[in-house]
């Protein structure tokens, strides 16, 4: 009995002498439950934007706010940029899985911002209808543009395409390298996967609303390995974006009565290639997320838009750029090409309407801001306006003149810059000849300086 009364006292004293260590370790536990990051907003969709430019993006959002202790943790296609704000941990997770993830992600409530390589479908429209209009100005951002370079293996001696060829490759229409030009040897076209945002825009530029329900093309998953393939496949052809074909044999793209060009800087700038794709972020506009908003707002400032080109892109900040002068240009025109530059802005109309998209409205604040420069004060502004109707060449002239208009209307307007020029065009080089295209592409405003 003693000795059962001893081992009793012996378990309680040890009881009581560890109640002091349970104490000091509670403390830890709490501490811990304290710094769990908070998540400030969601990313979720595109590759193309999520791989390097999101996760740029946001590290030097979060400098802007004051944190400290920046960091990155990647897995697969995933990433988590943490950092220390005002005292606490907090969190933004991107995942990128495609552009069409970003809608679904938005729908389900998993993300506040999608990022898309390409533009929000009609169907995505109505599915996210609840939330809004998504392709207001309020929920849809445009943060740069990037073009798809198509890319064939070095030895190949084909040098140019037009879409119409390209698109009989993808069809399957056009098997052998030997139909256009090249050696006798079996094409293989790479094609990216449905979810991607990339392919989305081939398909649309390529097949408009006819692509085909399937294709010879090998599916790739990402643009990694359209890189590899095309640079150790001699038949391969396939397409990546502009920031990825470093180092690739580029073949140069032929639409409409322009040239056949390889991309630069400048004609992705203008968004006169063919293949020239915008870079957008998406929120829902039904709710007001203050650190979503500051983040979209950063990603179209200057120091946004300057990490935009660091990452391969080509930002939305105007540039002057010397064009050749096209033979068949009228004189007005001509003129303009031998002595003045041509911005890196093009204002383009939302579906083809007689209103202006959503980066022609930011892009007029964005000319007001050249333009109040102190070296480009003295510069003459001319506006170009070009119609996509070619059926009557005076109702196409009258078009072309209103657009022109409609942007000088806004610009005295809102943004205190009356002193342009009008220069109305027709429907003078037509950047497409497809009839799906061509109200959006044919249908623009140039800014010329001199």
């Amino acid at each position: 009995m003693e000795n059962k009364h001893a081992l009793l006292g012996g378990l309680l004293l040890a009881v009581i002498t560890a109640l002091p260590w349970l104490e000091t370790n509670a403390a830890p536990a709490r501490m811990e439950t304290s710094n769990t990051p908070v998540t400030l907003f969601r990313m979720t969709g595109s590759n193309t934007i999520g791989a390097d430019l999101a996760p740029a993006l946001v590290k030097s959002w979060l400098e802007t706010r004051g944190a400290t202790r920046i960091r990155q943790r990647t897995r697969d296609e995933r990433h988590w940029i943490t950092a220390d704000l005002n005292g606490t941990a907090v969190e933004i997770p991107i995942i990128a899985l495609g552009s069409s993830t970003g809608f679904k992600a938005l729908d389900q409530d998993t993300a506040d911002i999608a990022m898309a390589s390409r533009r929000i479908k009609d169907s995505e429209v109505n599915m996210l209808s609840r939330f809004g209009n998504l392709t207001s100005a309020d929920a849809e951002h445009v943060i740069g543009l990037d073009a798809l370079v198509i890319a064939v293996h070095k030895d190949n001696p084909v040098q140019q395409l037009t879409l119409e060829q390209l698109g009989g490759i993808y069809r399957g229409e056009i098997r052998n390298w030997q139909q256009l030009g090249g050696r006798n040897l079996p094409i293989q076209p790479l094609h990216r996967d449905r979810e991607s945002g990339t392919r989305a825009t081939f398909d649309k530029e390529v097949f408009g609303s006819n692509a085909p329900a399937r294709s010879p093309a090998d599916e790739v998953a990402g643009n990694h390995e359209t890189r590899e393939r095309v640079l150790n496949t001699p038949g391969a052809i396939g397409y990546v974006p502009f920031a990825d074909a470093e180092g690739l044999h580029k073949v140069a793209i032929k639409a409409g009565q322009l040239a056949a060009v390889v991309p630069d800087a400048g004609i992705i700038a203008t968004e006169d290639f063919p293949l020239t794709r915008r870079l957008y972020l998406y929120r829902n506009p039904a709710t007001h997320h203050t650190d979503a908003a500051d983040f979209l707002h950063f990603a179209e400032s200057q120091r946004g838009q300057s990490l935009v080109a660091d990452t391969g892109f080509i930002n939305l900040t105007p540039v002057p750029l010397k064009m050749t002068p096209f033979a068949n240009a009228p004189e007005g025109y001509r003129a303009l090409m031998e002595n003045g530059a041509r911005l890196s802005i093009s204002f383009r109309f939302a579906d083809g309407s007689t209103e202006l998209d959503n980066r022609a409205l930011r892009d007029l604040q964005r000319l007001q801001d050249y333009m109040a420069k102190a070296e480009n004060r003295d510069l003459s502004l001319t506006l170009v306006g070009f119609s996509d109707n070619r059926a009557n060449s005076n109702i196409a002239d009258l078009i072309s003149r209103f657009r022109a208009l409609k942007v000088q209307g806004s610009l005295l307007r809102d943004h205190r810059l009356g002193d342009s020029n009008i220069l109305a065009l027709g429907a003078f080089a037509p950047l497409t000849a497809d009839s799906e295209q061509a109200p959006v592409k044919n249908s623009r405003v140039e800014v010329w300086i001199n």
